[in-house]
């Protein structure tokens, strides 16, 4: 199919060669007169010729193929896990705090032997109890371990004395002689912790067994 462009050029060089062979048929009227048809007919193929040869020597211009560019895929993002709970951070332990008193005052910490021990009968043994100066005030050679109760455990001995200046927050142990009883059974034996004007600052017993 020939396109709009290419009809009016040939159009226009039918034209231009009508006029041309016009021209000369009116100085040479005695030359045989050519078909006009026939004219028409070279002309056009002339033309198309050329046309032809002018396409060929300059192929059309291909226009590029855009490629879509896709884009680039980023990373999920990361989640938190919420089901998992955060440690709960341990505290370290420190030491008890003593609690300071205004005054004489004392606190019981520890006693051997420990309650339920189990003698024989007339066995030998020490009783250690001792205490805290948790007061305001030194403890001299006046404060003393009185038998309260029970069985005592070193004849008929009732008192015994610290036999030095305890400071507030040192401590003196009780160290007594003693004999388990004769007969078997369970036995304990109840002291008080008093100061020099005999007012109670603490109280010790202890809980035995004598076997058969």
């Amino acid at each position: 199919m020939i396109k709009p462009t290419y009809k009016k050029k040939i159009t226009a060089v039918v034209v231009l060669a009508a006029v041309i062979l016009s021209a000369c048929g009116a100085a040479a009227p005695a030359e045989p007169t050519q078909d006009p048809n026939a004219v028409f007919t070279q002309v056009a193929e002339t033309v198309m010729v050329s046309m032809t040869q002018t396409s060929e020597a300059n192929p059309p211009t291909s226009t590029p193929e855009t490629t879509a560019t896709m884009a680039p895929t980023l990373p999920p993002v990361a989640t938190a896990d919420t089901t998992i709970e955060p440690p709960t951070p341990t505290l370290p332990v420190g030491p008890t705090a003593t609690i300071q008193r205004f005054g004489d005052s004392a606190k019981y910490n520890t006693q051997t032997p420990a309650d339920g021990k189990v003698f024989s009968q007339g066995e030998e043994f020490q009783f250690t109890v001792c205490f805290g100066n948790n007061g305001s005030t030194e403890w001299d050679n006046t404060f003393y371990l009185e038998w309260m109760s029970g069985y005592r455990l070193w004849n008929d001995t009732k008192y015994f004395y610290i036999g030095d200046i305890i400071e507030p927050g040192g401590k003196w142990c009780f160290v007594t002689p003693a004999v388990s009883p004769h007969d078997p059974g369970s036995y304990i034996t109840r002291w008080y912790f008093r100061n020099g004007d005999g007012d109670y600052l603490e109280e010790a017993y202890f809980n035995y067994k004598v076997e058969s």
